[in-house]
């Protein structure tokens, strides 16, 4: 943290920027006296957007997580995002970092993990990126439906459908159609498709609508399943797989329904 210390006079009045000297200290400072006045431990406020107020302790981690970052002058806001504001088991804490410098994931994950021994993911971008991204990708615009952030931020854009980016979405998808990847990744598939889908019929984003729209497509015991990275039988692959391949087609038929 940098160090601040200055240098103020002892005055009466009600401007903003006084210091108050608590009233036991009245004899022996007064009015003219001077003071140094030194910043021990940085106050900071979070800012919710669709999150309701987390635990004092996720809280504490959070204010500790904008402190450590302060050395980062480059750094405009941090976005706290992810299952970490939600779920109680979470498997690691997602971070978006709006920066000139792009390349700092690697030294703050580092960083931040050494300093409060948790899994941390790192996404850096500048605001025109950013800016870019919500304006046409629906990933990024249902990550940050909800965060804690360490700054006021409006990040409602107008949708564009740029059909290029979809297609270039699509295809981590359609690789699940002929390669044997871990569970996980189906889950992350069809999250994808589902979040696709409903930023191209305009309908809502949200993390928790999503997530409940994935479980109620994949059926709860294998979502469960899945979700915790286990291993799914070859029926359970060839029925995920018709899932992937219905939701590909409605994506498609949607992209070719847009004007161009």
């Amino acid at each position: 943290m940098q160090e601040i210390i200055f240098e103020k006079r002892i005055s009466k009045g009600s401007r903003f920027n006084q210091i108050y000297i608590p009233k036991e200290m009245e004899k022996s400072l007064g009015v003219g006296d001077l003071v140094e006045v030194r910043l021990l431990q940085k106050s900071f406020q979070i800012y919710y957007k669709n999150q309701q107020k987390l635990s004092e302790f996720k809280e504490y981690l959070i204010t500790g997580i904008f402190s450590a970052l302060i050395p980062f002058t480059e750094i405009k806001s941090v976005f706290i995002v992810g299952s970490f504001l939600d779920e109680i088991a979470y498997n690691d804490i997602d971070l978006v970092i709006i920066s000139e410098k792009e390349d700092l994931e690697k030294g703050i994950e580092t960083l931040l993990a050494e300093k409060f021994s948790q899994k941390f993911h790192i996404i850096a971008l500048s605001e025109e990126k950013l800016n870019s991204l919500m304006e046409k990708d629906p990933l990024t615009c249902s990550m940050l439906t909800s965060y804690a952030s360490n700054r006021k931020a409006g990040l409602n854009y107008k949708r564009t459908i740029d059909k290029a980016h979809i297609e270039f979405l699509l295809m981590m998808p359609e690789d699940l159609l002929e390669l044997n990847l871990p569970s996980k990744s189906f889950y992350d598939g069809i999250r994808r498709l589902i979040t696709i889908e409903n930023f191209l019929k305009n309908e809502k984003i949200d993390r928790k609508i999503i997530n409940n729209q994935v479980e109620k497509a994949i059926t709860n015991k294998l979502f469960d399943k899945i979700k915790s990275k286990g291993i799914i039988t070859q029926e359970e692959t060839v029925h995920l797989r018709k899932i992937i391949k219905e939701k590909l087609t409605e994506i498609k038929r949607l992209l070719d329904g847009q004007k161009r």
